[in-house]
């Protein structure tokens, strides 16, 4: 529901689906449907989940099925704090490093939420050139080059924290 620039924003995608054999009049005795859910905020994940498992329950009950659900790889909301935000624009800046906020927010989930839940944290990506394959593609390979930008930030980042 809503665009992903909105803090409603709730999508479910059904990935995988299985059941039964290959066969005729025989009615499956098991089944299986994985989806992936997505929101921008950790309390409205916790709606969506709900949603979905009473939804499941409800139409398990009325066809009186069984049913359970478990949950893999779940990924806490990567919210940039704006005070870490200005130090990685100011470490930009002074390092020359274009950068914008054209495809923000993006809708990849992140592991790097955890961070924010401990520590004033931003996130931020170095791009590799829209010739590069895309980070999850089978033949992504790391671009060596970005190293020293990605150091120089960091560097520049914790030289104006500490003084």
């Amino acid at each position: 529901r809503g665009t992903f620039a909105d803090d409603g924003f709730s999508m479910l995608t059904v990935t995988h689906a299985a059941m039964g054999e290959a066969v005729f009049g025989i009615s499956p005795a098991h089944a299986e449907v994985w989806a992936t859910l997505r929101t921008r905020r950790d309390e409205r994940m916790a709606n969506l989940c709900a949603a979905a498992e009473a939804l499941v329950a409800r139409i398990a009950g009325e066809h009186r099925l069984s049913v359970r659900w478990d949950y893999h790889e779940i990924f806490v909301a990567s919210v940039n704090a704006p005070d870490a935000v200005e130090h990685l624009r100011r470490a930009l800046d002074e390092e020359g490093v274009a950068h914008g906020e054209e495809a923000l927010p993006m809708r990849a989930s992140e592991d790097f939420g955890l961070f924010g839940h401990s520590a004033k944290s931003a996130m931020f990506f170095l791009g590799a050139g829209e010739r590069h394959p895309a980070l999850h593609n089978p033949d992504y390979d790391f671009p060596d080059d970005l190293i020293p930008i990605g150091s120089r930030i960091f560097m520049r980042t914790a030289r104006n924290l500490l003084g």
